[in-house]
C-alpha cells in the first residue's frame, strides 16, 4: 500500500478528503495531514509518505515552497498539487519543481482516486525498473569480478603481456601502475576464511590487489611507491595471518616474494612466494623422530623462542651448550644435515620473533648470510655450536634495538596498566590505543621489552595488589576481587591460587 499525506490550510477540505475515500480498500494508507508546509515537514520526515497531496496557498509555508524542499530531501516522494488557482505561472513552477499532477479544486473523490491510482502505478513501475537495474548491475559486477580475477591470475603466471595487462586493468578500473610490487601467498582453512580477523584483513588490504587463486589459496599483489612502504604492508599482512593462526589454533602456510619494479616481474615475485611458502611448509611439517630411526628429533622451537623473548644475553653461551648437549644426548644425532637443519630452524624462529615485534627482518636476514655460508662448511659439533651462538647474539642485538626504540612507550604502557589494573575492561587493545600503536604491534613490543606477555603482566600486577590487600585489610575475597579488576570472584580465586600456590584464605592466615 502507498502512504498518502495531505497538506491543506482548510480543515473542511482535510476532513472531506480523509472521510470521503475508503483508503485501505483502494490500496492506500492515509498516514496524516497538516495545515501548512511548515507543520508538514516533520511529519513527512517521520512518516515517509509515498504521495504528498498539497494545496498551494497556505500561511507560513506555501505548497510550492514545501514541494521544493521535499523534492530536494526526498526525491522519491510523488507530489500532487490541489489548487484553487489556475494561473499559468503556478502550473509552470510546479512543473519545474517536478510535481506529478496539478489538479484544480474542487475535485471529487472519484477524480482524486483516478489521479492517485495513476501516480501509484508510476511508483510501482519506477520501483520495478530500479529493481531490474540493480539486478543488472549486480550481474555486471559479478562478471567484472570474474574478469578481474582472471587478469590477476594471468599476471601471477606471466600469461599476459604487460601492455595487455595495463589496458585490461584500466578497463576494469584497477589501479595497477606502481613503482614497486611484491606478491604474498597464503593457504587458508575454511574456518580461517570465515574468521572476523580475516574479513578485517581483507578490508585493511583493500588498497592492494587480491585474488582467490584456488579453493584455499589467496594471493595479494602489494604495490606502492616506496620499497619500505611495500615491505611494511607485507609485514602487517603476515602479522595478521599469524593472529588468525593464534586465534584459531591452527597452522596456515604463507610465503612472500621480493620487491619488483616492473609489472612483468610480478610473476617472478609470485614464483618466489610459492617457493617461500613451500619452505614455510617444510619447516612447519618437519619430521620429529630420531635420525637413527629415519628422521629428526629433539628440537624444541618453543624453548628457543622463549629464550629469545625472555632470556638474558649473558647466558647465550650456556644456553647453546646446554641446548645442543641436550639434543645430542636425546638423539645421538651425528647427521650433518640434522645440525644444519637445526640452525636453519633457529634462524626461522628468530625471524618470527623479530617480525612479531615489528623489527627489521630483512636486516637480520642480511646478517645471516655469512652465518649460513659458514654453516655449509661446518663439519663438527663445535662449529655448529659457534653458528648457533652467532645467530642468538645477532638476535639479542636486534632485541636490544627494539627495546631501546620503544623504551619510553613501554614505560608509558606499564604506568597506564599500574594505574588502571582495577578496571575489569582493561585490555591489550585499550593500552595499545593509549600509547597510539596497533594492538598486534604493541603485543610484540611488550613481550620483547618486558619478557612476558601483556596478559601475564596484567595478571601479576592484579595478584600483587590482591596480596597487599589481603595482608593490610579485612576485606573479603570477593571484595578484593572487585578492587583488582575481577568481576568473577571464583575466577579471581582460581588465578590467585595458580600464581601463589595457595588460596586467598590460606595466604591471609600465613601473612
Amino acid at each position: 500500500m502507498k502512504k498518502v499525506l495531505l497538506v491543506d490550510d482548510e480543515i473542511l477540505v482535510r476532513e472531506g478528503i480523509c472521510n470521503r475515500i475508503q483508503w485501505e480498500k483502494e490500496g492506500f494508507i492515509y498516514c496524516g495531514d497538516a495545515s501548512d508546509g511548515e507543520m508538514a515537514l516533520p511529519l513527512i520526515e517521520n512518516l515517509a509518505p509515498d504521495i504528498l497531496l498539497t494545496d498551494i496557498k497556505m500561511p507560513f509555508m506555501d505548497g510550492l515552497q514545501l514541494s521544493r524542499i521535499v523534492k530536494e530531501k526526498m526525491p522519491a516522494v510523488k507530489i500532487i498539487i490541489l489548487s484553487g488557482h489556475d494561473e499559468f505561472h503556478y502550473a509552470r513552477e510546479a512543473l519545474r519543481i517536478g510535481v506529478e499532477e496539478y489538479c484544480l479544486k474542487p475535485i471529487n473523490a472519484k477524480e482524486l482516486l483516478q489521479v492517485l491510482h495513476g501516480v501509484a502505478a508510476k511508483i510501482d513501475m519506477e520501483r520495478e525498473e530500479q529493481k531490474n537495474k540493480e539486478l543488472l548491475q549486480m550481474r555486471a559486477s559479478i562478471n567484472q569480478e570474474t574478469v578481474k580475477e582472471q587478469l590477476l591470475i594471468d599476471l601471477c603466471s606471466g600469461a599476459i603481456p604487460t601492455a595487455d595487462a595495463i589496458h585490461a586493468a584500466e578497463a576494469l578500473g584497477i589501479g595497477l601502475i606502481a613503482r614497486h610490487y611484491l606478491v604474498v601467498l597464503a593457504e587458508l582453512t575454511d574456518e580461517a576464511e570465515t574468521h572476523s580477523l580475516f574479513k578485517q584483513l581483507l578490508s585493511d588490504m583493500s588498497g592492494h590487489l587480491h585474488v582467490k587463486r584456488s579453493k584455499k589459496e589467496h594471493v595479494w599483489i602489494i604495490k606502492g611507491e616506496e620499497t619500505v612502504g611495500v615491505e611494511n604492508t607485507v609485514h602487517s599482512l603476515i602479522r595478521k595471518l599469524k593472529q588468525i593462526e593464534e586465534g584459531l589454533g591452527c597452522i596456515l602456510y604463507y610465503g612472500k616474494g621480493t620487491v619488483k619494479g616492473r609489472v612483468q616481474e610480478i610473476a617472478a615475485s609470485f614464483s618466489e612466494a610459492e617457493q617461500n611458502k613451500c619452505y614455510h611448509y617444510f619447516l612447519r611439517n618437519r619430521p620429529i623422530v630420531s635420525v637413527d630411526k629415519g628422521g629428526l628429533a629433539g628440537y624444541d622451537r618453543q624453548q628457543v623462542t622463549n629464550f629469545l623473548k625472555m632470556g638474558d644475553a649473558s647466558r647465550i653461551d650456556s644456553f647453546v651448550c646446554g641446548y645442543i648437549h641436550s639434543i645430542d644426548k636425546q638423539t645421538g644425532a651425528e647427521s650433518k644435515f640434522y645440525w644444519h637443519y637445526l640452525i636453519l630452524d633457529m634462524i626461522a624462529s628468530v625471524m618470527a620473533v623479530i617480525h612479531e615485534s615489528n623489527g627489521d627482518v630483512q636486516a637480520f636476514l642480511s646478517e645471516m648470510a655469512p652465518v649460513e655460508e659458514t654453516l655449509l662448511i661446518s663439519n663438527t659439533l663445535e662449529e655448529v655450536r659457534a653458528c648457533a651462538t652467532t645467530v642468538l647474539m645477532l638476535a639479542f642485538q636486534h632485541r636490544e634495538r627494539i627495546t631501546d626504540k620503544y623504551g619510553e612507550l613501554l614505560a608509558k604502557a606499564k604506568d597506564y596498566i599500574d594505574k588502571n589494573f582495577d578496571n575489569p575492561d582493561l585490555s591489550l587493545q585499550a593500552v595499545a590505543a593509549y600509547v597510539n600503536v596497533s594492538p598486534s604491534h604493541f603485543s610484540g613490543i611488550f613481550s620483547q621489552g618486558t619478557g612476558q606477555t601483556f596478559i601475564d603482566y596484567l595478571i601479576k600486577t592484579r595478584i600483587k595488589r590482591a596480596m597487599e590487600l589481603l595482608k593490610t585489610t579485612s576485606a573479603k575475597s570477593y571484595e578484593i576481587a572487585a578492587m583488582v579488576g575481577y568481576n568473577d570472584p571464583h575466577y579471581f580465586n582460581t588465578v590467585f591460587k595458580k600464581i601463589t600456590g595457595v588460596t586467598t584464605k590460606v595466604f591471609r592466615n600465613q601473612a
